[in-house]
């Protein structure tokens, strides 16, 4: 296989041919050779560089093919051979000299301290390039526009390093027109040094501070990743078990409750593309930013660019063909009046072990438990019940909520929830569960029960009615860990425990 090197011209990099770049050496050398006796020879041989440049740019795909011999030679035929070139500059130039007819603005990496901004406005404008840096860090300190707009200027000037080219003559007169900007002042080149050495402070710093945001990138992109791998294939993760043992949901599980069994698949890979690609992204540019790794990945983040915004539509897309939506909530409220007396008992009637179901998933950070019987198509979830005070007569207040993918939709699904309470004098039944109706999916589908007590009615709540006090803080004034089993009497909107 033959070897290929890498070259710079005018700034340009490109892969060449072993054989192909001894004959373009050659052909700059001869060049050189013939135009360093005329006054303004560096510059000359400098424009024919970048013409030269220009034309292997001009081939497609030349960022990432291999200049050839063939190439090289097509060049020459379209420059002209080095006596033609300086034969006919020679004629059009009266008494041999020759002055650059075009400038281009870039960045100059030979005389940076930071990004070379300020040394290619320099070489570009013919000013100093300490007055340029003494205008920047003016500006900078009025709103920090200077160092915005040098920011800008960093990102958008094309870099060039005028000491990487192929021809000596060139590289010479870099290094004379450096020498004679830089002894132009004495106070100048002092203060060249301090903006250098602020300038090697400042990227140290830099480099410091994008290090500690790689590795924050790396660590919280791998927790993350664990985390998502443990939702998928486990119904626990491995960080913090036993504080994220009521807080994490199996993802594949769930999706059987929220839309049809041959959609589920589809719509955990969907999810897991959105959330894993944003990951990976996060891992891979922390490596670079703590590893200062340097390397053309534009097709490779254009890709995952590409399948994430794929996958969020077509996720997008299913979910709204499929009624999966949870855009719109609504709430409906319906109120049962309970016989005045002077006491009250709550107790639970149809449970859920009396069900047969196949699945159970647990919310995370919400207090229910959900069941699916998949032979009936009927999903089954657990109410919450909470105490409140009135001032008027006693009675129970059934809040139902449910979501979708309009409001009217959210109305619809929410008044088919099913539940059953029954009150006989002082006697009050709760079901330990509501029922969606046959065929439909949970779509935030909850049930809230509160009582309403007036102040000296004795209440007792059954031991097992626990099982429906989810929040720690029952009301009031009492917890659910501590309400069951017990006579409670409201006095003055506080519940007080009794015999």
């Amino acid at each position: 296989m033959e070897k290929s090197i890498k070259i710079n011209i005018s700034g340009v990099i490109f892969q060449i041919h072993e054989n192909a770049y001894e004959l373009l050496r050659d052909y700059l050398q001869s060049v050189s050779s013939l135009l360093s006796n005329v006054q303004g020879g560096g510059e000359m041989i400098d424009d024919i560089e970048a013409r030269i440049a220009e034309i292997f740019q001009s081939k497609p795909s030349w960022q990432t093919a291999v200049i050839s011999k063939d190439e090289v030679e097509e060049m020459i035929s379209i420059m002209g051979k080095p006596e033609d070139i300086a034969g006919d500059l020679e004629s059009e130039i009266p008494g041999g000299s020759y002055s650059r007819q075009q400038k281009k603005l870039y960045r100059n990496k030979d005389n940076a301290i930071i990004g070379g901004v300020c040394s290619g406005i320099s070489d570009y404008t013919g000013i100093d390039a300490v007055w340029i840096r003494i205008i920047f860090i003016l500006f900078a300190l009025v709103y920090l526009s200077g160092a915005v707009v040098y920011a800008i200027l960093w990102i958008v000037l094309p870099v060039i390093s005028r000491g990487t080219y192929l021809s000596k003559p060139a590289k010479t007169a870099r290094k004379t027109e450096k020498a004679r900007r830089d002894d132009v002042s004495a106070v100048g080149n002092a203060f060249n040094e301090i903006f250098r050495a602020f300038g090697k402070f400042f990227i140290i710093l830099f480099r410091v501070i994008l290090a500690i945001i790689g590795v924050a990138f790396i660590i919280g992109g791998f927790t993350a990743l664990l985390s998502l791998v443990m939702v998928l294939f486990s119904h626990t993760t491995i960080l913090l078990p036993d504080i994220y043992e009521n807080s994490v949901i199996y993802l594949p599980e769930f999706m059987f409750f929220i839309a049809d069994p041959a959609l589920s698949v589809w719509l955990v890979i969907l999810i897991s593309l959105v959330i894993l690609l944003p990951l990976l992204a996060l891992i891979y540019w922390g490596v670079r930013m703590v590893f200062q790794i340097r390397v053309r990945d534009l097709a490779l983040n254009l890709i995952m660019l590409i399948v994430w915004i794929l996958s969020c539509t077509t996720l997008i897309i299913i979910a709204f063909t499929h009624e999966i939506s949870f855009s719109d909530s609504y709430r409906t409220s319906m109120q049962m009046s309970i016989p005045v007396s002077d006491s009250l008992t709550v107790r639970l009637d149809d449970r859920i072990s009396s069900l047969e179901y196949d699945r159970e998933v647990h919310l995370p950070f919400e207090p229910v438990n959900m069941y699916l019987d998949k032979e009936e198509d009927i999903i089954y979830v657990s109410p919450e019940i909470n105490i409140y005070h009135t001032d008027d007569d006693p009675y129970i207040e059934i809040l139902k909520y449910s979501s979708g993918t309009s409001r009217s939709n959210a109305i619809r699904k929410a008044e088919k929830l099913n539940y059953d309470i029954s009150i006989d004098d002082d006697l009050v039944k709760l079901d330990e569960y509501f029922s969606l109706s046959p065929g439909q999916k949970w779509l935030g589908a909850f049930i809230k029960i509160r009582f309403y007590i007036p102040d000296n009615m004795i209440i007792y709540f059954d031991e097992e009615i626990e099982e429906l006090m989810h929040d720690d803080y029952f009301g009031c004034g009492v917890y659910s860990w501590r309400a069951g089993g017990k006579y409670w009497k409201m006095i003055e909107g506080r519940l007080e425990e009794t015999d």
